[in-house]
């Protein structure tokens, strides 16, 4: 049940990272055509949500990377 949990929490974490990455590209697109505002406010939008990813992130490698329990039995 942890390895599921586990591979939902990754997916929906790279799911939000991806798209919110996605967002910033539009949003330095809509600053280079010269709207200032919006494109101030849809890349500050995205760094925020990208700064509350990383620990979130930070969790999943941490999880990840625990040593797995042995398969088979060691030799004597």
């Amino acid at each position: 049940m942890a390895k599921e949990d586990f591979n939902r929490r990754a997916r929906q974490t790279t799911f939000l990272t991806l798209g919110l990455v996605a967002c910033g590209v539009f949003g330095v697109i809509v600053l280079a055509g010269g709207d200032w505002i919006p494109g101030a406010v849809i890349v500050a939008a995205v760094v925020i949500g990208l700064a509350r990813q990383v620990p979130v992130i930070r969790k999943l490698c941490r999880e990840g990377s625990a040593p797995s329990p042995p398969r088979s039995k060691p030799a004597r």
